[in-house]
């Protein structure tokens, strides 16, 4: 008998004998496998949701800095709001979507000055760009992502409101920036928390 004939019986016979044992022991393939798919299912859905909200992060400071580009010619921020962002094009046109902003199709932002993205007022020399309506995961993650440090020169502070108000500082000895981790679970909330960054 041929080498390659009797390769091919003895993996035909392991293959037959490997499905048998795995037909006999169902149960217990089921038991390690099933949680070791929901393992895999969480740690990917995970890491797809957090390159999400890094790449959110990076886009509010690009809209930041298109924003404070086109400022740069005038003493201050005075009459900055959502709308005139918008009626005036001063960022890219790929934010925009039925005269709202957006990060992507289902995080709205908004700015101006506060909560309520008023118009900056005359002299005031920094803005706030305002994501609202995160749930405790989301508003942990963004507090807490890790922002360059060429973003951070622009940053003066950021605020977290829910039923409460956070407000974290350079050199605040409460509530620091840059944000430690492991911060956001005892500010945010279960829901409808709003976050503020705050750029000069």
């Amino acid at each position: 008998m041929k080498k390659e004939d009797i390769n091919f019986k003895l993996f035909t016979k392991y293959f037959i004998d490997s499905v048998y044992h795995i037909r006999s022991n169902m149960e217990l393939v089921l038991k390690i496998i099933i949680p070791l798919f929901i393992i895999l299912f969480g740690y990917f859905a995970c890491s797809y949701n957090q390159r999400k909200i890094n790449l959110n992060i990076d886009n509010i400071f690009n809209i930041a800095n298109d924003i404070r580009l086109s400022y740069s010619d005038k003493p201050d921020y005075w009459g900055l709001s959502t709308d005139f962002v918008i009626k005036n094009k001063l960022i890219d046109s790929k934010f925009i979507n039925k005269n709202r902003i957006y990060l992507d199709k289902d995080k709205e932002i908004f700015v101006g000055y506060g909560i309520n993205s008023s118009p900056v007022l005359p002299s005031q020399k920094s803005f706030d760009i305002v994501l609202k309506n995160l749930n405790k995961a989301e508003c942990i993650s963004y507090l807490e992502v890790n922002i360059t440090q060429q973003n951070q020169v622009n940053l003066s502070k950021i605020s977290v409101i829910n039923s409460n108000q956070y407000i974290f500082n350079w050199g605040d000895k409460t509530y620091p920036l840059p944000v430690e981790k492991y911060t956001g679970k005892d500010v945010c909330s279960d829901e409808n928390n709003a976050i503020i960054w705050s750029i000069f």
